[in-house]
Parts: structure tokens; sequence; C-alpha cells
């Protein structure tokens, strides 16, 4: 199973690019022959002689709406080539399949801003020959020409599952920034086993992101400051104990992920005062590094 999972994770981070704010075509209503709008699947042509469709349209008692995502693991045999199994694939970026080396990429993904604390939604799953599914989605954001994963979340099942049965990934977060992309991406069937798992199923429908401020509490509590929130003198008030002056960038976030405050100070042995006059009551999340490392990430709730 951690097979699988790290196939999620090298599909989701191999290349993101930009795409939409909330998750586009969230229950699959809207396709395009077999291709659900937004999103994109393994299906496709093999040298103009042969067609896997691995992702089809079902509206055959979807969990919401009037359709769902079949994601099915087809086995075809292609001329002066062999016989070759294909996953079924769906995911909000580009999905690059080499069928002769086996190998995959995905690129793309979809434009935001927001920091969910989970994916939530609906699945069916019918495995073949113990064949076992995952589900995953992460953040990244481009910071200096390089793309950094802002957090990852993944999860796999074995367990055959005739009804429609929920799920939730929480995001693991790894440094709280602003993203500017998102991904999702569901995988049926674990091509690495060596096994044959043709006629694996699995359905997808109804999916959703949860906000709230689990995922992304305590992420890091620097011994090396107090940070807290005066609600009557609308400040934020930081005391530091550094044994040296420390150029400090902080940024205080919404929890949709909005930069509403930034500040720059130089802190040591001191304390600043920060105004947060107009902001709503409410929970924030506040960052606080320097040019070389993150000293600290945490929650702030301001009350009226």
């Amino acid at each position: 199973m951690n097979r699988i999972l790290g196939i999620v994770s090298f599909l989701l981070f191999s290349c993101i690019n930009s795409f939409a704010q909330q998750i586009p075509n969230n229950s699959f209503e809207s396709w395009v022959g077999n291709k659900p709008d937004f999103w994109n699947t393994s299906n496709q042509n093999i040298l103009g002689l042969v067609d896997f469709t691995m992702v089809t349209k079902d509206i055959t008692g979807p969990q919401q709406g009037s359709a769902s995502a079949k994601l099915t693991v087809v086995t075809k045999s292609i001329p002066f080539a062999g016989t070759y199994s294909l996953p079924g694939v769906l995911t909000l970026g580009i999905l690059n399949y080499d069928l002769v080396n086996q190998t995959a990429s995905v690129s793309g993904g979809a434009p935001f801003t927001g920091l969910p604390e989970k994916l939530t939604g609906y699945f069916k799953y019918q495995p073949v020959n113990n064949d076992n599914c995952a589900l995953g989605w992460g953040l990244t954001r481009w910071k200096n020409g390089v793309r950094d994963t802002i957090g990852f979340g993944a999860t796999a099942y074995t367990n055959t599952y005739n009804t429609w049965t929920y799920f939730e990934i929480p995001l693991i977060y790894k440094i709280l920034e602003a993203p500017d992309t998102m991904n999702i991406l569901f995988l049926n069937s674990n091509p690495l086993d060596g096994a044959t798992h043709t006629g694996t199923t699995m359905w997808v429908d109804n999916l959703s992101f949860v906000y709230g401020t689990v995922g992304i509490e305590g992420i890091t509590f620097s011994k090396e400051l107090t940070v807290y929130a005066e609600s009557d003198s609308r400040q934020l008030v930081v005391t530091s104990s550094f044994v040296n002056p420390e150029k400090l960038d902080i940024s205080l976030y919404s929890m949709a992920g909005m930069e509403v405050r930034h500040w720059n100070r130089t802190m040591q042995a001191s304390t600043e005062r920060l105004g947060i006059n107009n902001l709503s009551p409410g929970t924030y999340v506040i960052r606080i590094s320097t040019e070389k490392r993150m000293v600290d990430t945490r929650k702030i709730t301001i009350f009226k």
C-alpha cells in the first residue's frame, strides 16, 4: 500500500502549474464524451490502433446529482506490441503516460489560494486480485523559481466498498505559505505489484473542501517568541528573546489563505505591538520568518 501512495505523491508533485479557485466540476455532472469538464484522465488511443477508456460517466446511482466518475482497469492487446493493462486515473492536472516504459507524470492543476483542512467526498471500490486504490491531493506554490510543497494528503483502500462510502483526507501542512496551485488525483489500481487487475473499479463523487484550524495549527512553536491578540487595544503582541537581533518578516493570513496584514520588524529581547484595526473577529494564522528560516507559525484568535 505504501508503494501506491508513493505513486500518488510522485504524480501530484512531479510538475504542477495553474487552473480555478474551488474544486471544479466537483460532482462530475458535466462531461464531454468520456472526459469530465476541467479534469483529465488516463483515457488514450495507442498508436492509433487501440482505444483505452478507463474513465467514464456513470449515471446509475450517483451519490449526488445525475452522474459520478467511474474508473476501471482495462486490459487490451496491441498489435505487434503485446497485452497491456492500464489503471483508471483522474486528476485536475494533465496526465502524461508512457505505455512502453510504464512511466507517468502529472503537470497542471488548479489556481488556488485557500488553506483547507481536508478533502472529503464519496467513493465505491470493487478490487480484483487483491488490488488497492489511492486518493491524494496537495497544495504548492512557486517561490524563487522552485515549487514548494505547502502540504500533501493521501490515503489508500484495499477492501470492497459496494455502497457509497464517505472519505476524508486531512492535509499535512509542511510550511505555511499561501499556495498558488491545488491538485487532486485518484488512482484506482496498483500498477507496480506485478498482478493483473483487469476489471478493478472505483467510483468517485461529491468532492468538497473542509476549512478549519486543525491542519495548520502548531506547524512550529518557537521558544523564542510569544504571540497573542490583545483585542481591547486591537493589537497583536509579539515578545521575543533572541540572542542576536533578527530581521523578521511577519504576515497575518485569513483562514481562506489571504494575507491581510504584513510587517517588517527587527527584534532581539523586545516586544512589538502590531495594529489589527478593521480586522473582523475570527481565526487567523500568523507566520514569522527571516530570510533564512521559518521562525514561527501559529493560530491567532481575534475576539470582539
